[in-house]
C-alpha cells in the first residue's frame, strides 16, 4: 500500500512523498524509526525529485493513505 508523508518544516513550504507500507500502521512506525536513528543535524530525507529535508528541520508531519484512482 502507499501512503504520502507531509512533513511541515521550519520556515518553508511543506514537504510531501509516497511511502510504502503493508498498513499504515507499518508505514508510520518504519518511518518513526527512521527519525529516531538519524542524526537530527547531519542526516536528510531525499525524495525521488531530488529535493532534500535535513531530519532536524521537521516539526511535524502527517501520513494519509493515497486514494486509489478508480
Amino acid at each position: 500500500m502507499r501512503f504520502v508523508v507531509t512533513c511541515f518544516i521550519e520556515k518553508k513550504e511543506p514537504f510531501s512523498f509516497i511511502i510504502y507500507g503493508s498498513s499504515r500502521h507499518q508505514a508510520e512506525r518504519t518511518f518513526n524509526q527512521t527519525l529516531q536513528l538519524a542524526n537530527p543535524l547531519n542526516d536528510f530525507i531525499e525524495a525521488s525529485d531530488g529535493q532534500k529535508i535535513r531530519i532536524g528541520s521537521i516539526l511535524a508531519y502527517r501520513i494519509d493513505d493515497v486514494k486509489p484512482l478508480f
